[in-house]
């Protein structure tokens, strides 16, 4: 075994003892003692494809929400049925990844389409409209996990409202409980 294969598997068991954890690429490395270097950044990389291949899932490195790491980069591990909000914002971020990536390969591509001294200026268009038709589906796809994101907005909002109605109608009741006193 490599060292690099090592280093994969004591930082995916890390992480599956942390699962649902927020943690920075600093807690990763006390964790395991790797250095923060390329070494332990390829390391999670591998180690988020063997968590895709059972299942889980490592999530990219994103802003932490939480207050006290001064909205440090962190990442959460979760297992095969579970997830959250956050957990959708990492899909999210995923699908604008993916569909940056398939506009470089679409420009790449009617690029050398057009070009005339390409290899197969035939070849490299019907990839370009692949792309296209790609970057088509996967912007659906985005607008779809945008609408969820906002409905979720709309439900935390709704609910903090019936929070603050409920606090309201409870002082009513005990001030005219301590009115009839």
């Amino acid at each position: 075994m490599t060292r690099s294969e090592r280093d994969t598997i004591d930082v995916l068991l890390w992480l599956h003892h942390r699962a649902g954890a927020e943690v920075s690429y600093q807690d990763i490395a006390a964790g395991v003692d790797i250095p923060v270097s390329n070494r332990l950044r390829k390391a999670v990389c591998e180690a988020r494809k063997a968590a895709a291949e059972s299942g889980d899932r490592l999530e990219l490195f994103q802003v932490s929400r939480d207050p006290l790491r001064r909205h440090g980069y962190t990442t959460r591990y979760q297992r095969s049925g579970t997830g959250d909000e956050f957990g959708a914002r990492d899909a999210l971020l995923a699908c604008r990844k993916s569909v940056a990536s398939m506009a470089e390969m679409k420009r790449a591509c009617d690029f050398e389409a057009t070009n005339p001294n390409s290899l197969d200026a035939q070849a490299f268009g019907q990839m370009a409209a692949t792309a296209d038709g790609a970057m088509r589906l996967i912007s659906g796809v985005e607008g779809l996990g945008n609408k969820v994101m906002s409905n979720q907005e709309r439900m935390k909002a709704m609910a903090a409202r019936i929070a603050d109605l409920e606090a309201q109608v409870s002082e009513m009741t005990e001030d005219s409980s301590t009115a009839t006193a």
